[in-house]
């Protein structure tokens, strides 16, 4: 009997014998490329920050793959360096984020990173219903992945209760600032500091 022979496991495995092995050193020169890009887009020198970024994301396409997470950071952190239009942004991160899902999965931080900035930009082009949409996939993810009682939540939070008090949707902005305190006390946060840094006084009052 002739056996059935599974070409694509074939093809698979021929694509798995001629991958190119990953140079170490080379991989640790596109990290400090990561780290110098993102010095100089902290301090607003955004030209060094694309031309670092750039070469981290050639570099990691070459030695790891166009699909890679290393890649597909590396695009991540050019969009907010480049100089562009707020709807050609926002189709950027969607592009972005539609390959993150397919390829790295809906739970990958590259991804869920890629929502949050998603929604930044639809919150600053004031199409806040949309924003509102991402922002609650976003904070579904973070709590999933971290737990309910993670800080890094305290951000998105404040976000949706800013789009929700945009809204009018005041059952809403009661449920977020509920969970705000929630997690403001997980943190180790004060109601103090919550106050402060809150651009929604509206969750840190709340009774």
């Amino acid at each position: 009997m002739t056996p059935v022979v599974d070409e694509k496991k074939v093809q698979g495995k021929k694509k798995q014998k001629n991958k190119k092995k990953a140079d170490p050193r080379k991989l640790e020169i596109f990290d400090a490329c990561f780290a110098l890009g993102g010095a100089c887009n902290w301090v607003g020198d955004f030209d060094d920050a694309i031309r670092y970024f750039k070469r981290a994301k050639e570099g990691c396409e070459e030695q790891l793959g166009r699909e890679s997470e290393k890649a597909f950071h590396a695009t991540y952190s050019l969009i907010p360096c480049t100089v562009m239009r707020g709807g050609e942004k926002i189709e950027k991160y969607r592009d972005l984020l539609k390959r993150c899902e397919r390829v790295l999965g809906v739970e990958n931080v590259i991804t869920l990173e890629t929502l949050n900035q998603l929604g930044s930009n639809l919150d600053d082009n004031e199409e806040y219903e949309e924003a509102k949409g991402v922002w609650e996939r976003y904070l579904a993810g973070r709590v999933k992945v971290l737990g309910e009682n993670h800080k890094d939540t305290l951000g998105t939070l404040n976000n949706l209760g800013v789009i929700y008090e945009l809204g009018k949707d005041h059952e809403e902005t009661k449920k977020c600032s509920r969970n705000f305190k929630k997690f403001l006390y997980a943190s180790g946060n004060s109601e103090r500091f919550a106050q402060m840094i809150t651009s929604c006084p509206g969750l840190a009052f709340e009774g």
